[in-house]
């Protein structure tokens, strides 16, 4: 199976989601506008939701046709640790920089904040579902801490035949089984269960749905391809994601579209699965920028703060107005697309590319700008 470009692109948008999410802070503060860009970039965080949604397809589209056994649990969580990590404690090297080095060890809780981002643990139980500081250092990473456990909990699967029923069955255990043994009334909602140990809350935490979903709608795609599929259904379901993306963007300008949110979810998984299947009707028109985006959102996603917070401090009080600070936002986001072009080219796929044949997981060196292992949709 081929790149599905469609399936990168949402990836990008998702990206820029987050971003405007995070930006849209410096932009209302002060202004009488405020309201304004609450209501055109609140929702942002429904990129996380995306993501989450995307990841758990991905995984199932390119492993479906592996064997299972523990060579390709291995490969597989070899290369998604070499695909996260890099990038990840590069952008944490920068944020320790930024957030003022050296100062962090004379504070306990930036000590303990810093001990979290390094090794991925969760510490707080009254901040839910990221179980961390999601005011401290890199507080971006929380969703890093789910994409792990979900490839830690992928990698076993694979050592089964059956993947779908083991994925299943963690999800029936993780969310329903083990929480009410424990006494507590099962939910959907991201707010989790009231354990005392975060650890209990982040492990049971129903957001783990968001990657089911994607896994669902993969076989869902799977099984559907399988067979020829018509140009007409093809065209019919380019509608439906256009449908459903006006619907979206309807529910986003009404303030009515919850993010982290299960129903939301389950429409964001309609949207993947339909541009998935009319992929090769819609691909021819889209930009190649956006493609490009897809490509380098993981590096946007985790780069975009540390930019905002420099930018943000240098310019945002050089000068005052609703103007200027729009001015301010736009540097910011071009310069954030810049770092993450560079931090793809050089560090996802330079550098891992580097690490996997000193680790023999490469023989070869892959084409530029299709690094194996990446998160894209390939096999």
């Amino acid at each position: 199976m081929g790149k599905i470009v469609s399936l990168q692109v949402m990836r990008g948008i998702a990206a820029l989601f987050v971003v405007m999410f995070h930006y849209s802070g410096f932009l209302g503060q002060g202004s009488v506008y405020q309201n304004v860009y609450h209501s055109l970039f609140s929702w942002g965080i429904v990129g996380v939701d995306i993501f989450f949604v995307i990841s758990g397809f991905i995984m199932i589209y390119t492993t479906h046709n592996k064997k299972h056994g523990i060579t390709t649990a291995k490969k597989f969580f070899a290369n998604r640790l070499l695909r996260v990590l890099p990038v990840y404690y590069f952008g944490l090297l920068v944020a320790f920089a930024v957030g003022g080095a050296m100062s962090l060890f004379h504070y306990p809780e930036k000590l303990t904040n810093l001990i979290s981002a390094l090794t991925f643990t969760v510490y707080r139980n009254d901040i839910t579902p990221h179980y961390i500081d999601d005011g401290g250092l890199y507080n971006i990473r929380w969703t890093l801490n789910y994409e792990l456990y979900f490839y830690v909990v992928f990698s076993l699967c694979l050592f089964f035949r059956y993947r779908a029923l083991a994925l299943a069955t963690w999800g029936v255990l993780a969310i329903i089984v083990v929480p009410s043994l424990a006494g507590f009334t099962p939910t959907l909602s991201m707010q989790g269960y009231a354990w005392h140990n975060p650890w209990f809350g982040f492990l049971t935490n129903p957001i783990i749905l968001e990657f089911l979903i994607g896994v669902f709608f993969a076989y869902l795609y799977i099984g559907v391809t399988k067979q020829v599929v018509a140009k007409e259904i093809k065209f019919i379901f380019a509608l439906l994601a256009i449908c459903m993306l006006l619907y979206l963007g309807f529910r986003m300008f009404m303030g009515t579209l919850f993010a982290l949110y299960i129903p939301t979810t389950l429409l964001i998984g309609i949207v993947i699965f339909s541009l998935c299947i009319s992929d090769s009707l819609i691909s021819k028109y889209i930009p190649r920028f956006l493609e490009v985006l897809g490509d380098i959102s993981y590096s946007l996603y985790l780069l975009h703060s540390l930019v905002g917070i420099f930018v943000f401090k240098k310019l945002g009080k050089l000068h005052d107005g609703d103007l200027y600070r729009v001015f301010v936002v736009i540097v910011a986001l071009t310069l954030s697309v810049i770092a993450a072009y560079y931090s793809h080219k050089y560090v996802e796929i330079k550098f891992v590319n580097f690490l996997k044949r000193k680790l023999g997981l490469i023989r070869t060196r892959p084409l530029p700008g299709n690094p194996v292992g990446t998160e894209t949709a390939q096999p």
